[in-house]
């Protein structure tokens, strides 16, 4: 199911670490939450999209090679190598901003893949691929991309930061931010798409109603 994207504001979700999943016990949760992820992303597009992004405590991220999206449970990155580059970034997280960001040029990531029947797997992961890899470890890590930043670099920022915390950021999604007044979250985004996440509740609602058994 397409979950709104938590938007940076005045909440600890998108600056806290995430906890390790357990990928023993609770495969069956984490593939709810994965599906999900799954739809979201591909219903907005992007490269990459990590479980807090949607307002869930879990270590597990989706990062898109090209036409190939792969599933990361606990990702952790083992080895840095080649040069720094700097890349453009942009976050679903944080719309309308574009960040310059230095990053490791190749990187060998290990994680679950529950797509491989939750087999631990590391691979080497080269640029621009690579910067997907450690913007979304980054997340699970409780770090945005405007956290690499320099102080002069963030102080231009402030105004789009600070409209985006008050849900007035141009998002063609459903966003969710955190009212502090009203100590509850809000959801935002153009009217359309508002109307599409309320409506796959109701087509939810109607696919387990089922005819009664008829007996002749």
């Amino acid at each position: 199911m397409i979950q709104p994207i938590v938007l940076y504001g005045n909440h600890n979700i998108l600056k806290t670490k995430t906890k390790k999943s357990d990928t023993e016990d609770n495969r069956e949760g984490l593939s709810n939450l994965i599906l999900d992820m799954k739809e979201t992303l591909e219903s907005i597009g992007g490269l990459g999209l990590a479980s807090n992004q949607i307002g869930r405590d879990e270590s597990v991220c989706l990062v898109r090679f090209g036409d190939h999206v792969i599933t990361m449970v606990n990702p952790t990155i083992t080895n840095r190598e080649g040069e720094k580059k700097i890349s453009i970034e942009r976050c679903l997280s944080i719309p309308d901003v574009t960040s310059k960001v230095q990053r490791d040029e190749i990187v060998s990531v290990k994680f679950t893949n529950p797509d491989n029947d939750w087999q631990e797997e590391e691979i080497r992961v080269e640029f621009p691929n690579s910067v997907v890899v450690q913007h979304e470890v980054d997340h699970l890590e409780g770090k945005l991309m405007i956290d690499n930043i320099s102080s002069m670099e963030m102080n231009l920022l402030r105004t789009k930061l600070k409209k985006c915390s008050r849900g007035n950021a141009k998002i063609n999604y459903v966003g969710m931010i955190w009212r502090a007044s009203q100590k509850s979250w809000s959801l935002v985004g153009p009217y359309h798409s508002l109307a599409q996440y309320y409506m796959q509740f109701q087509n939810k609602e109607e696919n387990l109603t089922e005819e009664p058994n008829k007996t002749e």
